[in-house]
């Protein structure tokens, strides 16, 4: 019984010591690899900067050719964020003849959600014409986050060729997408893109159509008024009709004062009269503020002081209307004070004689 005691103790202790040789040996080993791993890196970093920067002698460049391997690919990617103009150029010729590009086409279409995620990301970040197909067919992926990170580089890619699939995205109730992810895109596409947002107007839905009023709001050309007051007019998404009105009043344009001051009436809907009552002061028409001041008497809380804060920014003129508007027995009067108030405690010389 004793004996097979001791054995037993003896026979631990050997498993324990030998688990702890082999630890120190794992680490030792693994501290090496990892060692050797960084050297390497930088070696091929180095190597890289040099190819992008045209100083690699003729014997490193057919090495540099001959390299395969994951590490080199991970550098060669991530170098694309940190590099411009013709270094750029160069990378990208680079990662085309490496087939490097080809393969993260091919992996937009494999499983594994982290790995299509990364794929785009990389398109996104080469910024060639190629990459465009490929990251519009990730807009009806079957994960939610693959399709936001396509519409982002997208955006990034700025191909006005691209406005069609954004447009048709942020409509697909199958496969949705953020509103304000569509709209970040757009906005980077820009101008050269105008063209075929403003041809989405006639055809789609309200989602559609409620991005491209604010981003035609955002670019803020006059050009665009017509179509705004269009569709503040005759749109029958309320979404539309809102943002129509913002951005009606980013353009500033007087065309649209006839269309803002109906949305002003007792018969719509709140929301769009307090957006309507900003946007009329962005347009400075004096000869608005009794209208907007008026809406003091309508007994919401919300669009009195929407009124109140919007005749406030609108020059001495409607200084001088809420300062009557606050002596007066409108229901909202208490609004009219509110905001000469603030605009005493903004600007206090705008009250001196």
């Amino acid at each position: 019984m004793r004996l097979a005691l001791v054995v037993s103790v003896f026979l631990l202790t050997v498993s324990i010591f030998m688990m702890l040789v082999i630890t120190v040996i794992f680490r030792f080993v693994r501290t090496k690899i990892e060692a050797r791993s960084t050297a390497y890196e930088a070696e091929l970093r180095t190597m890289l900067v040099k190819f992008l920067t045209e100083d690699l002698s003729l014997s490193e460049l057919q090495v540099l050719k001959k390299i395969h391997s994951s590490q080199f690919d991970e550098i060669s990617e991530a170098m694309l964020t940190k590099v411009k103009g013709r270094a750029k150029d160069i990378l990208v010729s680079f990662l085309l003849s490496r087939g490097t590009i080809d393969q993260a086409i091919q992996r937009t279409k494999k499983f594994g959600c982290l790995g299509r995620c990364k794929a785009a990301v990389f398109l996104g970040n080469v910024g060639i014409s190629e990459a465009r197909v490929p990251l519009e067919s990730m807009l009806r992926d079957r994960r939610r986050e693959v399709r936001t990170i396509a519409v982002r580089c997208l955006g990034q890619l700025g191909k006005p060729e691209s406005v069609p699939a954004l447009l048709a995205a942020v409509d697909d109730d199958g496969h949705p997408v953020p509103f304000g992810t569509v709209l970040v895109a757009l906005k980077r596409i820009g101008s050269s893109g105008k063209e075929s947002m403003k041809a989405g107007l006639t055809s789609g839905g309200g989602r559609r159509r409620a991005v491209i009023a604010e981003i035609l709001g955002i670019e803020g050309s006059t050009e665009d008024t017509p179509d705004l007051i269009s569709l503040l007019e005759n749109d029958p998404s309320f979404e539309v009709k809102v943002r129509s009105a913002r951005a009606l009043g980013r353009i500033g344009s007087p065309k649209a004062i006839p269309s803002l001051k109906r949305c002003l009436e007792s018969d719509q809907p709140t929301s769009l009269r307090i957006v309507s009552c900003g946007a009329l002061a962005a347009i400075g028409d004096r000869d608005t503020v009794p209208e907007i001041l008026s809406l003091l008497n309508d007994g919401d809380y919300q669009l009195a002081r929407a009124a109140a804060n919007a005749a406030s920014r609108m020059g001495p003129t409607g200084i001088k209307h809420l300062k009557l508007a606050a002596t007066s027995n409108f229901k909202g009067a208490s609004f009219a004070k509110e905001a000469l108030a603030r605009l005493a405690a903004q600007a206090p010389r705008t009250f001196q004689d």
